[in-house]
């Protein structure tokens, strides 16, 4: 059993004085760890037995360090096991073994049979141990570039990889294999001629996805929940075909670089601009009339909106009367205000849609049914530090959608 990795071991010294401990480390280095049988002499000359060795070899040190397994392991760290990382912790030597790197699988299962407790452990079937070769101590391979077509694996890919490559070369789907890898988390799929993107998708580690240049319609609502929406930061979709985002798209809640250039988008989702991580964004030429009321509550460093027509004006809806809400809107606006938690289990499906419908008015408050909704001008660069203008005149304003929940805030704003 091998496992190719990165390995830093800490060597604890028992100080004389004092009953403490100290300790010095080597730098981290490529390793290759290998756990197997080898014969040990019995007691007072007795027959040889098999016992589990584990044996640590680095380029500095091909023939390697061996650690005795039985009733040496004291301690195992495995909460990041499934990144590669864990910690051995044995008594004779006094060593800590640091291991990140690693291929998840390939260390789970070294861990599984170093936990085994003595007896188990000798029932074990493993290979003789044997001298590690120059070559076994290598990186477990992160990345890999598929050029064309004829590249493209299909055995299957290293469970060690943490970005991948295709760029051009004619894929037509996402390829489900990779969406297996424990530790992408860099994918590159663009200028090819995929159509739609699968629901596991969701449950992906990746923090960047560039899909630009493929043949996209939709972006699914059920990627938007899962690990995906926790952890990405770069998403290109540039150069598709898109003409809708659903509210579930802000779910992205680590997002900072997103590119919608060259798409059908007609509108954002009005929950766009809970995406307060967003720092850049680029929605060039698409087909954007007016921008959503959430809009003014992102803070970017760029911001490009070139070639959008921006043709909203005017009054969009005006209630009958603003000073009298409904007792349900009332009761809406207050569980919006002190942010009462709300859910299925809790109120019917039908008032928890009523609840997430809340417009946000210009004073802070939430409105449902009464209020004043208006198409008002942005100045976009109260949004962004670095702006390009919509359009060859240099004009850098746009209209935005906007609500007023009372009379007072309508005299207030003077609309």
């Amino acid at each position: 059993m091998r496992l190719n990795c990165e390995l830093e071991v800490v060597y604890s010294l028992a100080v004389m004085n004092g009953g403490g401990r100290s300790a010095s480390k080597t730098t981290r280095s490529k390793a290759s760890v290998c756990l197997g049988k080898k014969p040990v002499q019995g007691p007072a000359g007795g027959v040889k037995r098999d016992e589990l060795y584990l044996i640590v070899s680095t380029a500095k040190n091909v023939s390697g360090s061996k650690y005795k397994v039985k009733n040496n392991v004291t301690k195992i760290f495995a909460k990041f096991v499934h990144e590669g990382k864990a910690t051995i912790k044995f008594k004779e030597p006094a060593h800590d073994l640091f291991i990140s790197k690693a291929e998840p699988d390939k260390l789970k299962e070294l861990l599984k049979v170093l936990r085994l407790t003595p007896q188990e452990q000798t029932g074990v079937e493993l290979a003789p141990l044997l001298p590690t070769k120059m070559q076994h101590i290598e990186a477990p391979k992160s990345k890999l570039v598929v050029k064309s077509r004829g590249e493209y694996p299909i055995k299957g890919f290293p469970s060690s990889l943490e970005r991948f490559e295709a760029v051009g070369v004619s894929l037509n789907r996402l390829d489900m294999r990779l969406l297996e890898l424990k530790m992408l988390q860099f994918l590159d799929l663009s200028n090819n001629s995929i159509k739609s993107l699968p629901e596991s998708l969701k449950d992906a580690s990746l923090i960047e996805l560039k899909l630009s240049g493929n043949k996209l319609t939709e972006f699914p609502d059920s990627i938007c929940i899962g690990n995906l929406s926790e952890r990405l930061k770069l998403l290109d979709l540039a150069r598709n075909s898109l003409a809708h985002l659903s509210h579930k798209f802000s779910n992205f809640k680590s997002l900072i670089q997103l590119r919608l250039d060259c798409n059908q988008l007609q509108v954002l989702p009005r929950t766009f601009g809970k995406m307060t991580t967003l720092k850049f964004l680029s929605i060039s030429n698409n087909k954007l009339v007016v921008l959503p009321p959430s809009f003014p509550n992102l803070s970017l460093e760029s911001l490009d909106l070139f070639g959008n027509p921006f043709t909203a004006s005017g009054l969009v809806r005006r209630c009958s009367d603003l000073s009298l809400p409904t007792l349900q809107e009332l009761t809406g606006r207050v569980i919006k205000k002190y942010r009462v938690p709300y859910s299925p289990y809790v109120l019917p499906i039908g008032l928890c849609h009523y609840l997430d419908s809340a417009k946000k008015c210009l004073c802070g408050k939430a409105c449902f049914n009464s209020f004043l909704h208006y198409i008002a001008n942005l100045n976009l660069h109260k949004v962004s530090a670095t702006v390009t203008a919509v359009d060859q005149s240099g004009t850098t304003k746009v209209p935005v959608e906007a609500f007023l929940c009372s009379a007072k805030c309508l005299k207030l704003w003077n609309l």
